[in-house]
């Protein structure tokens, strides 16, 4: 990608492999002070990937639920103010992810509700995203929920998943994020158990 490509999708960097993969291994972790978190970022050379962007997550489903009921996800992501799009299919499973960028939010909106898609929920976040060696780091935001580092990696191989969680958990230790703090629900389920 050229510079003036990575600019027009809002992006400071080259992700390079960051998000190749149809594994991800994540963990996320609640936070007082995301800017203690960002000093360390800072501190170890972390490169910023995007900073100051708006997330809206549109999630969607058949009128059979069918996608919940395998826990699946398929989610439209549009970033303000990059204007950069993505579509995200998560599951079966925790580590299942691809994900790709699309030109356009809502005609790719279009498309999905005319495949008989549904929207069933929106979630919105502010995100911050480093790269810190072979991980992404995002720094996150929620309206009511609070603020949350997570810690993650991609991969298309499933043998290295086990060691990836393990380097992730050192990683976790070396910002003193603690087990405490662990979060094992995604933003969509803790925000459903808050309006519950």
């Amino acid at each position: 990608m050229t510079g003036t490509d990575l600019q027009t999708k809002g992006m400071l960097c080259d992700p390079g492999d960051h998000f190749t993969g149809i594994y991800e291994v994540e963990r996320k972790y609640a936070v007082a002070d995301l800017e203690v978190i960002r000093c360390q970022l800072e501190a170890r050379g972390a490169v910023p990937f995007t900073l100051g962007n708006t997330e809206q997550d549109i999630f969607y489903d058949l009128a059979d639920s069918r996608l919940a009921n395998n826990n699946q996800q398929h989610v439209l992501r549009v970033m303000r103010p990059s204007g950069r799009a993505l579509w995200i299919s998560k599951g079966p499973g925790p580590d299942k992810c691809i994900s790709m960028d699309l030109a356009d939010a809502d005609q790719a909106n279009a498309m999905i509700l005319s495949l008989g898609f549904e929207e069933v929920e929106r979630l919105e976040k502010k995100r911050d995203i480093y790269f810190l060696g072979k991980f992404h780091v995002t720094l996150d935001e929620l309206p009511g929920l609070g603020r949350f580092v997570e810690l993650a990696i991609m991969t298309n191989d499933a043998d290295k998943l086990a060691q990836f969680e393990q380097e992730i958990g050192e990683l976790a230790d070396s910002f003193n994020l603690s087990s405490d703090a662990l979060q094992t629900q995604s933003y969509r389920a803790m925000q459903q158990a808050l309006e519950a």
